[in-house]
């Protein structure tokens, strides 16, 4: 990495630019994805203009070949992680979330996942970016209308290019959909964008949105997934999920079976998680034999 400098990234948005030659142009863009994720790096990337060429690549996706949009998100996520805020919101101001969340209807699952782990970056951030509610006093409030109401998970005033708000994105319902994706890569990093709205203090008005898109009932499914990774995040998050008496009593029947055979089959760490969903669900005496 010592021989790569300014002058490096130059000569690769260069190729990205000019070159008539398609493997040439995902190369340089994969190599742009690569490059280590540090504040100097960023800099001479965001310098070379690579922020617009892959913002300019997105927005008329309808129009280029389909490893050049896997290239483009690809690269893309390098500038959406959540411990820049400010780089976050950079690419937010260029307007492209809502064309992230429409690229979810089509496209290859790798694009899917890499749109996806952009999202679930953005999503990272809003919590501590949404803007508190302001309640004033006035006699006349009656007459003129109710106050500006919160976000649905985040409480506060949120809005694409502010706090990057999924529920504002409306992303919810696409990302969904990527869950019965057959790519495991995809639905992982859609299944990771949709519990960021569950972190923390944000379980249960997060729980609600996802029962809303159709989420949780894509979880349950999925403690039947043949990827091991995507059953652990799914257990985990369903052990919190399940504390609540709604979501226990209305998936009881369709998460018992699925959550039995973890037990039976799956690794130490995940026979002890099923083990406590099971207990939400006051199911664990009825099937005491297989513990």
């Amino acid at each position: 990495m010592e021989h790569v400098g300014p002058k490096c990234v130059d000569t690769l948005l260069k190729i990205i630019n000019t070159s008539d030659n398609i493997e040439e142009g995902v190369a340089a863009m994969e190599i742009i994805s690569n490059l280590p994720r540090n504040p100097k790096m960023t800099q001479w990337i965001l310098e070379a203009g690579a922020l617009g060429v892959i913002i300019s690549i997105l927005s008329n996706h309808f129009q280029k070949p389909d490893i050049i949009i896997e290239s483009a998100s690809g690269a893309l996520c390098r500038f959406t992680i959540s411990s820049d805020q400010e780089l976050q919101k950079k690419v937010a101001e260029t307007g492209i979330i809502p064309v992230l969340v429409n690229m979810l209807d089509s496209g290859t699952a790798s694009n899917k996942k890499y749109i996806a782990i952009s999202l679930g970056q953005f999503s990272e951030s809003s919590n501590g970016l949404s803007r508190p509610v302001e309640r004033k006093l006035n006699l006349f409030a009656c007459c003129i209308g109710s106050p500006d109401t919160g976000c649905a998970v985040h409480t506060g005033i949120c809005t694409t290019e502010s706090s990057f708000c999924l529920v504002e994105a409306n992303a919810i319902k696409p990302l969904v959909k990527v869950l019965d994706e057959p790519d495991f890569g995809a639905c992982e990093a859609s299944l990771d964008a949709l519990l960021t709205l569950v972190n923390g203090e944000q379980l249960l008005k997060g729980s609600k949105v996802l029962e809303g898109g159709g989420a949780i009932a894509k979880m349950v499914k999925l403690l039947s997934s043949p990827s091991v990774r995507l059953q652990e995040k799914v257990l985990v998050a369903l052990e919190r999920i399940f504390r609540s008496p709604e979501y226990k009593q209305k998936y009881k029947a369709s998460a018992q079976m699925p959550l039995v055979e973890i037990t039976q089959r799956g690794s130490s760490g995940m026979k002890s998680v099923a083990a406590k969903i099971l207990a939400h669900l006051n199911v664990l005496h009825e099937q005491s034999s297989f513990f």
